[in-house]
């Protein structure tokens, strides 16, 4: 398998090689990813990857290289493995020394976040509300940025099924709430707090709660009821 690996790495070279590592029908699997990050030396799988592979397979690590023998793990790397709830293996390249970062459960206060996607953004912040409210959603996908322009869907209602809640027409307290700002996909979450309040962690702000109108609410795509 390390040999494919590198194989796969050589093929990408000089930018940063990805991949999945997956557990098929009891196996370890090797599924090299593409990389749609802008710059060579970070790396982004594709969404269309990554949901492929997780139809078929139960992800158990990310795999990259980073490039000139390092194999140290970036603020990146550690924000994003914690994120995900996924190890990441980090190989340098060309050497393929491997370095194996866990992902660690860290408290974090649910107001006043800082924004950082993919770490700290509008899904992590609903998330972690939820669980506060003891309603669970599974880890995150890897998302890409303005993932709405590029004909992906994270909050299709399959996938929200799939964490547990069901479309309604009035909001209660806990439910999820779906937007789309300026698109006809859902692009911002939040979580309705009761008189037509809700939390949200919207881009370049800190997370709050905030009313739902004059503005959140005429772009309401949907509301989501957790079922336990």
């Amino acid at each position: 398998m390390i040999h494919e690996i590198q194989k796969h790495f050589e093929k990408e070279y000089p930018r940063e090689g990805c991949g999945i590592l997956a557990i098929v029908k009891g196996k370890k699997e090797w599924f090299p990813c593409t990389n749609v990050a802008e710059g060579n030396e970070e790396f982004v799988i594709s969404s269309e990857d990554w949901f492929s592979i997780k139809k078929k397979a139960d992800i158990f690590a990310i795999v990259h290289n980073h490039l000139d023998n390092d194999n140290t793990a970036s603020t990146n790397d550690i924000n994003y493995c914690n994120a995900l709830g996924i190890p990441y293996y980090i190989f340098s390249y060309p050497d393929m020394d491997l370095n194996v970062l866990e992902p660690k459960e860290n408290f974090n206060p649910l107001v006043g976040r800082e924004y950082e996607f993919g770490v700290q953004d509008c899904f992590e912040a609903m998330r972690d509300w939820l669980a506060s409210e003891n309603i669970i959603i599974d880890k995150r996908a890897s998302f890409e940025q303005n993932w709405w322009e590029k004909d992906l869907d994270y909050f299709t209602e399959d996938v929200i099924a799939q964490w547990g809640f069901k479309k309604v027409d009035t909001p209660m307290k806990n439910d999820l709430l779906i937007f789309a700002i300026e698109s006809d996909k859902g692009n911002h979450c939040g979580v309705y707090l009761g008189n037509d309040i809700f939390f949200h962690h919207a881009e370049n702000r800190l997370s709050c709660r905030e009313s739902l109108y004059p503005f959140w609410g005429q772009h309401i795509l949907g509301i989501y009821r957790h079922e336990p």
